[in-house]
């Protein structure tokens, strides 16, 4: 029969590796999973095609992207730019009326971005 003593040495020396994550944190282990995850979801995705089909949805893309480059976003950024303003003076900072312009800037512009962002040719 073999002993533990003579058995856990053979073991401990041929997996060390394996003992190690046995050892490692709860979070080292979910980092690991986590990782092995991703590793294996890159290497099984495909080709994308983003923004080439759901034409059932352009219509209601055409209103929203309508809607934010037209007045409405006009108005919002205003609405936006005014409120940081108004907030700044109370607060006696600029910080304030930049987030109003960086807001204002974003109700605008985004839509846009992300248009040419999604529709890109890879």
């Amino acid at each position: 029969m073999f002993h533990q003593k003579t058995i856990m040495p053979f073991f401990k020396d041929r997996f060390a590796s394996f003992g190690k994550l046995i050892q490692a944190t709860i979070r080292e282990q979910i980092v690991l999973v986590a990782l092995f995850t991703l590793m294996v979801t890159f290497m099984m995705a495909s080709k994308a095609f983003a923004g080439t089909d759901g034409t059932e949805f352009q219509n209601i893309y055409t209103t929203i992207m309508g809607w934010s480059q037209g007045y409405l976003g006009k108005l919002l950024s205003l609405a936006i730019f005014l409120t940081g303003t108004g907030v700044g003076v109370l607060r006696q900072s600029l910080m304030s009326i930049v987030s109003g312009i960086g807001g204002g800037a974003a109700v605008y512009y985004t839509p846009e971005i992300i248009d040419s962002v999604v529709s890109a040719v890879m």
